[in-house]
């Protein structure tokens, strides 16, 4: 079968080991029901606890271990083509362990992977169903946030990865394309650069309504971060109150949570 990158993949008739090379990868398998045929996943899946706490974490996007991906004896590997080094992949291929890639980089391709996926291992059924869960939801968000825009407007969202520096995402990004869906207008919009690091200056003269803040640092760490850069104050997010820390795990990842990550952005966006 062929995979994101185009590489014809020969899958084993039985599979039984899956190792994931991403947590959205492991999410989407566990979410059509491959939980229990994982034998490894990669070091920040952590989410279905009751599935992947006890599994062989077997290293990050593009730092794999690929002696301990090798001893596990995986039937194939599943990587993503946003994110998983194209040089780690060759290597495990080269060692013989099939890797199917798929490429979740917006919610179209959130949608093919998890359809492709349940292709591939014989799920379609499941992932059917995951499918159209997911854009049921999607569908509702899309027509609350147009009933509440009609005459009013859409707020002005910076989404912020990281603060120091502050690095964004753009609207070709899976992220921002939820800040699009919730209702919300990205202020980075397109710029060439899907993760940009923006200056104070940019921030201010974008005059966004509403901050989101996705780090992995704590939440008071956070707030005192953002508090420290100088003109901050001038922000209409800060002036009026609308700053908002998120949970990274749900909100950055391409999975199955991705309703809970729409839901809870279209909710910040407009809370009175």
């Amino acid at each position: 079968m062929q995979d994101a990158s185009g590489k014809l993949i020969t899958v084993p008739a039985h599979v039984s080991r899956i190792v994931s090379l991403a947590p959205n990868l492991t999410e989407i398998l566990c979410g059509i029901g491959l939980g229990e045929k994982l034998v490894g996943v990669s070091s920040y899946s952590n989410y279905p606890p009751a599935a992947v706490q006890k599994l062989p974490k077997v290293g990050g996007f593009a730092s794999l271990n690929v002696e301990m991906i090798v001893s596990l004896r995986p039937d194939i590997a599943v990587g993503t083509m946003d994110g998983n080094s194209k040089t780690e992949v060759a290597n495990l291929r080269s060692l013989g362990i099939p890797v199917f890639c798929v490429f979740p980089n917006n919610m179209k391709g959130l949608t093919e992977s998890i359809n492709q996926l349940g292709k591939l291992f014989r799920r379609e059924a499941e992932a059917k169903k995951l499918v159209s869960d997911i854009e049921l939801v999607v569908k509702r968000v899309k027509l609350k946030a147009e009933r509440l825009t009609r005459g009013r407007g859409r707020p002005r969202v910076l989404i912020a990865l990281d603060i120091k520096p502050v690095v964004s995402a753009t609207a070709e990004t899976f992220i921002g394309e939820l800040i699009e869906i919730a209702g919300g207008v990205n202020v980075v919009g397109t710029c060439g650069i899907r993760y940009p690091k923006l200056g104070l200056e940019t921030i201010v003269a974008s005059a966004p309504d509403v901050i989101l803040v996705t780090g992995h640092g704590s939440r008071k760490g956070l707030l005192k971060d953002l508090r420290s850069l100088a003109r901050w104050r001038e922000i209409p997010a800060v002036k009026n109150g609308r700053v908002y820390l998120l949970a990274p795990d749900v909100t950055t990842r391409p999975g199955p949570r991705v309703v809970g990550a729409l839901m809870t952005i279209h909710k910040k966006l407009f809370a009175e």
